[in-house]
């Protein structure tokens, strides 16, 4: 015999059924739960699956399901009534029932303001339901972040900046709704859509990353007019002021960046790491040698394979499974453990390290070669030291 747990755990289950109807438009009420399970044969313990399933009903508690009862002969219990099936007649029987009632008003007011304010974003509403349950009482704050973004798209200023009754964190809180709204929302114009990083996407302003320049050419630290042979330059500005090397040679390691020869005809950037896609504002990488040095790692080589995303032409050294059978047994080390990624740009040399480092777990950091090494590789492949 169904008991009310059971009932219980079949009403949660009708919850999202219910959201979706109501959605559309569509009658969902009443809806029918079958009592399948036969009563048991011991007639004490029947006569207490009826109390307790009565107990819970609507004719008991004012709200919730009511029994439909049918009569038929039973061997062992006789010509009586049993119960056929439990139904719950109205939205507000289930939403008591579950105690759902307050969260679905919520839920209802939030779905009646976006229709009204912002039609186009039904279709999320539809698939988003508890995405939006969850978010409802934060609603007038991504109203007020989407509705000044509609009157002032790129408005070029930080999110604190924004004239808006919330608190200094709340888009970055909520960055991954926001998206999703102001995609449907923003003209198109307003939307840098090969853009993953939410400031950039809809021209908020940011603490945009400084790249490390370290001039190896005095000539080409003249002919930039920079006082300084090393230094850190916004990304925007170095993306305006192109450095006219012909060779660039990309370091993640701050120490190794810093450490390299005066190299003919050659600049050197530090790397960015895990954001290494954002050099491709610095569209004039695409005209030069470009180079790349990072260690070889799991993470290492996701990291060039990226870059190559950006920039086919990039080439890396001291990053190959050669270097990693040369070198592993004197220099090498423990990986974080994480799995190889895909990472289609790698060369088979890249590969095979990449295979290597997987498997073994292996790290090696390119702070750990030989200062000596580096500059005989550096000469191997064709750059002029001074």
């Amino acid at each position: 015999m169904i008991d009310p747990s059971e009932i219980r755990r079949k009403a949660d289950n009708l919850y999202p059924a219910f959201l979706t109807a109501w959605l559309a438009g569509e009658e969902f009420f009443p809806r029918a739960i079958p009592c399948e399970k036969r009563l048991d044969d011991n007639l004490a313990v029947a006569a207490e699956s009826i109390r307790r399933l009565k107990s819970q009903a609507k004719e008991v508690r004012g709200f919730g399901y009511s029994i439909e009862w049918q009569e038929r002969a039973s061997r062992t219990h006789g010509r009586n009534r049993f119960p056929r099936r439990v139904v719950f007649e109205t939205a507000d029987d289930l939403l008591r029932y579950i105690s759902k009632q307050h969260e679905f008003a919520d839920f209802a007011a939030a779905v009646e303001r976006l229709r009204r304010r912002h039609p186009p974003l039904d279709p999320w509403i539809r698939s988003h339901r508890q995405l939006l349950i969850d978010n409802a009482p934060q609603l007038d704050g991504l109203l007020q972040v989407v509705d000044y973004l509609l009157l002032h798209p790129r408005p070029g200023l930080f999110a604190r900046e924004l004239p808006l009754d919330v608190d200094t964190k709340f888009i970055e809180r909520n960055r991954t709704m926001l998206r999703e709204w102001l995609d449907l929302l923003l003209p198109p114009h307003a939307i840098r859509a090969d853009e993953e990083h939410f400031d950039r996407r809809y021209g908020l302003r940011y603490a945009e990353p400084q790249i490390l320049v370290r001039f190896v050419d005095e000539a080409i630290q003249r002919a930039a007019g920079s006082p300084w042979s090393e230094c850190s330059v916004p990304l925007t500005a170095l993306a305006e002021r192109p450095i006219g090397a012909l060779r660039v040679v990309i370091v993640e390691n701050k120490v190794n960046l810093l450490t390299l020869p005066q190299l003919e005809q050659t600049v050197a950037l530090g790397g960015l790491g895990n954001s290494v896609t954002d050099l491709r504002y610095l569209c004039w990488l695409g005209q030069a040698e470009l180079w790349y040095w990072g260690d070889i790692d799991v993470d290492g080589l996701a990291i060039l394979s990226r870059l190559r995303g950006v920039f086919p032409h990039v080439r890396s050294f001291l990053m190959g499974e050669p270097t990693v059978q040369e070198w592993r047994s004197r220099i090498g080390s423990a990986g974080n453990g994480r799995a190889a990624p895909p990472c289609p740009t790698l060369t088979p040399a890249e590969q095979a390290a990449l295979v290597v480092c997987a498997a073994e777990n292996l790290r090696i950091e390119q702070e750990r070669f030989p200062h000596a090494f580096v500059l005989d590789c550096l000469r191997g492949l064709g750059f002029e030291l001074n």
